[in-house]
C-alpha cells in the first residue's frame, strides 16, 4: 500500500516584487516541507491573505505600489488577517527600519542576502509560537463553554491544568515564569532547565535568578523596558550562560503579567558557542 503523504509544516505567503527572491525563498521553504504561495505586490498579498489566510507571511518592505509597512497595517486592520504573523524581509538593516517594522505589527525581521539557517529558525519559531497561542486560545474557549454548560468548574480546571502541564513539559521550546523585580525563577519547564545546563527544575525554581544567566545585563534591561512599554516582546535575541559557563544564543518572546508582577515567556536556542565565562 502507498504511504499517505506527510502533512505540510505550514502555509506561508511570500510577498516580494523581485522574482529571483520569490524563487529562492519558495525553493528553500518548499524543500523543508512548507506549502508556499507567492505574490509580487502588496495588493495581491492583501487579496490572497483575505481569501485564504496563511499561517505566516514573509513580506518585503520595498515594493513600488504599496510598501511592506502599508501592507502590514492593512493586514492588522482586518479582523480576518490581523492574527497572521508577519516577518519582514529587506536589504535594509538599520535600527530605525526594525523599529518601524515592529511598530506596524511585524513580529520579526530577516535581511538579505538570506541565510538558510536564519530563515528556517525564524520561520519555525514564529509558527511554533503561533500554534501554541492558537492551542491555548482554543482550549480556553472550550473550557468557557464547558463550564457554562455543566457548571463543573473544579473538574474543568483540573482538566485544563493537566493539558497545560503536558504541553508545558513536552514542548521543544523553553518556557519560564520569573519575578519581574529580581528575575527569580518561579516556574520553568525541563527543556529550559536543560538549555541552562541543570538537571532538575528544583535547581532553579526559588533558587536562581535569570539575571545570572545573561551574558550582557543590558539585554535584560532592554527586555524589561520593552515589557513596561508594550506589555510583551517578540523574538528578542540575547546571549545566555549555561551552568558550566558556556554560552548560547536564545530567541525570546515574553509578556508581562500585571496581576503578580511576573514575566512569562518562551525561549528557543538558535546558536551554540564554545565561548566560556571568563
Amino acid at each position: 500500500m502507498n504511504q499517505p503523504p506527510e502533512p505540510l509544516r505550514g502555509n506561508i505567503l511570500v510577498v516580494d516584487d523581485t522574482p529571483n527572491n520569490l524563487r529562492l525563498l519558495s525553493a528553500m521553504l518548499t524543500e523543508q516541507g512548507y506549502e508556499v504561495r507567492r505574490v509580487i505586490s502588496g495588493q495581491m498579498a492583501l487579496k490572497t491573505a483575505a481569501a485564504n489566510p496563511p499561517d505566516l507571511i514573509l513580506l518585503d518592505i520595498k515594493m513600488p505600489d504599496m510598501n511592506g509597512y502599508e501592507v502590514c497595517q492593512h493586514l492588522k486592520a482586518s479582523e480576518r488577517t490581523r492574527e497572521i504573523p508577519v516577518i519582514f524581509i529587506s536589504a535594509l538593516d538599520e535600527v530605525l527600519d526594525k523599529v518601524k517594522a515592529f511598530a506596524v505589527g511585524g513580529i520579526d525581521y530577516i535581511t538579505k542576502p538570506f541565510s538558510e539557517e536564519e530563515v528556517f529558525v525564524r520561520v519555525e519559531n514564529s509558527l511554533t509560537i503561533r500554534k501554541l497561542q492558537k492551542q491555548l486560545q482554543e482550549q480556553n474557549e472550550r473550557l468557557k463553554q464547558e463550564i457554562a454548560e455543566r457548571q463543573q468548574i473544579e473538574v474543568k480546571l483540573q482538566y485544563s491544568e493537566a493539558k497545560y502541564r503536558n504541553l508545558f513539559n513536552n514542548t521543544l521550546v523553553g518556557i519560564f515564569r520569573t519575578r519581574f523585580a529580581d528575575g527569580l525563577f518561579l516556574d520553568l519547564n525541563q527543556r529550559l532547565v536543560e538549555m541552562l545546563g541543570y538537571q532538575s527544575v528544583n535547581d532553579l525554581v526559588g533558587q536562581k535568578s535569570s539575571i545570572d544567566h545573561y551574558v550582557n545585563i543590558d539585554y535584560r534591561h532592554q527586555l524589561l523596558t520593552q515589557l513596561q512599554v508594550s506589555g510583551e516582546v517578540h523574538n528578542f535575541e540575547a546571549d545566555f550562560y549555561r551552568q558550566d559557563g558556556s554560552v548560547f544564543r536564545g530567541l525570546l518572546s515574553a509578556r508581562l503579567n500585571p496581576e503578580d508582577e511576573s514575566v512569562e515567556g518562551v525561549v528557543v536556542e538558535i546558536e551554540r558557542s564554545e565561548v566560556f565565562k571568563s
